[in-house]
């Protein structure tokens, strides 16, 4: 196979790979507000990302040299592992929402029992405290993005580096997302990603110049 032909590859796989940051993300924002079928509806999308994505894996690992096999494989590692733990939160969700209303059918079949009061739907899959609103370069909302995201990731201790990262990328819209195009969503890239961010949109005299144009 040609070069040519490697990069198609990796190309398709660049692009399912955004695929499945956008769907976890979408996931991680959902609220009691969803219906089961927002869960069901994404769930699905993700399951079929991610088996194309262990099928590019696969194909373009088979041609790699092997001194650029191991880093794939890791960095291909990571983003499985997110799908993944996106997909069983999921499940889990779905599972305790059917047994909720299975239990309250069987409730209110019963002629003799007297009205329950059912404590309000708990959600289990782990959100960020608080829905960021995106970031596209504008550097009035800079400031309040950057103090939401340190609230909502870093100062979260149940969350993974790589599900923070997974996180910060999917927040990011126009120039801030093309201008990570070239950085690994791993985890041990993440601090990389924020520095190149607040380099570039926390610089004051950069902002003073947006300001001033």
């Amino acid at each position: 196979m040609s070069d040519a032909e490697l990069k198609k590859l990796k190309r398709k796989r660049n692009s399912e790979r955004a695929k499945a940051i956008r769907f976890i993300t979408t996931l991680n924002q959902f609220t009691d507000d969803n219906l089961l079928d927002d869960y069901e509806h994404y769930r699905g999308r993700l399951q079929e990302t991610l088996d194309q994505l262990v099928r590019l894996n696969d194909s373009i690992q088979d041609l790699l040299e092997d001194s650029d096999y191991t880093a794939d494989v890791e960095a291909c590692e990571e983003y499985i592992d997110s799908a993944k733990r996106a997909l069983l939160k999921v499940k889990q969700e779905i599972g305790r929402r059917l047994a909720s209303s299975a239990a309250n059918i069987s409730v209110s079949e019963l002629p003799s029992a007297p009205p329950t009061v059912r404590p309000p739907f708990t959600h289990s899959v782990k959100l960020p405290p608080q829905k960021l609103e995106s970031f596209a370069e504008d550097v009035e909302t800079w400031a309040r993005f950057w103090e939401q995201l340190e609230y909502s990731n870093d100062q979260d201790p149940t969350l993974s580096t790589i599900n923070k990262h997974v996180f910060l990328r999917g927040y990011l819209k126009g120039e801030p997302k093309l201008l990570l195009d070239g950085i690994a969503m791993t985890a041990s890239a993440y601090e990389e990603t924020k520095k190149i961010l607040r380099d570039r949109y926390g610089d004051k005299d950069w902002i003073i110049q947006a300001h001033s144009d």
